[in-house]
């Protein structure tokens, strides 16, 4: 016979409910320093709880909590809960989490996309595999973020062994 769960078994937290990153998307921070932001907390992912790294991740993308589609990872996704990004980002950019490294190789807007600048970066992921990703940024027009830099997608460029 099944055993009935009672309310005092069941826990009493919800998980995803934590306060805001430690470091929130500023408007005194550029396209580099808000990649920087990112990539700083996604190297120490877990630290100073569970997924902080991919939380801060998220209040940095351009589309999160929207209810519209997002191509923050090439192509359409909802991006509404933090839930609906989570398994995606260690999928798409697991290098990023827990990195050993990482670097800036170059930024500049793009001339096809005024008001919008390039990061790319080189990292060097938890087992040494070396991974290129382009941060495509824009800013928050709207909202208690507006005036910041955001990352509009997260894309991998190449790979090298």
């Amino acid at each position: 016979m099944p055993r009935l769960i009672r309310c005092r078994d069941a826990p009493n937290f919800n998980p995803q409910n934590t306060p805001d990153p430690i470091v929130m998307p500023n408007p005194k921070f550029s396209p580099v320093e808000s990649v920087e932001v990112q990539l700083n907390a996604l190297r120490n992912n877990d630290e100073p709880w569970l997924n902080h790294g991919i939380q801060t991740a998220y209040e940095f993308a351009a589309d999160a909590g929207g209810m519209e589609r997002s191509r923050y990872f090439g192509f359409s996704k909802d991006l509404y809960h933090l839930d609906h990004f989570l398994g995606m980002f260690g999928n798409m950019c697991g290098e990023l989490i827990n990195s050993q490294s990482h670097a800036v190789l170059e930024s500049g807007e793009l001339a096809e996309e005024p008001g919008s600048v390039a990061v790319r970066v080189e990292v060097v992921g938890p087992t040494g595999r070396q991974g290129r990703y382009d941060f495509k940024m824009v800013k928050k027009e709207f909202g208690r973020k507006a005036g910041s830099w955001m990352t509009k997608s997260l894309l991998k460029a190449e790979e090298t062994a």
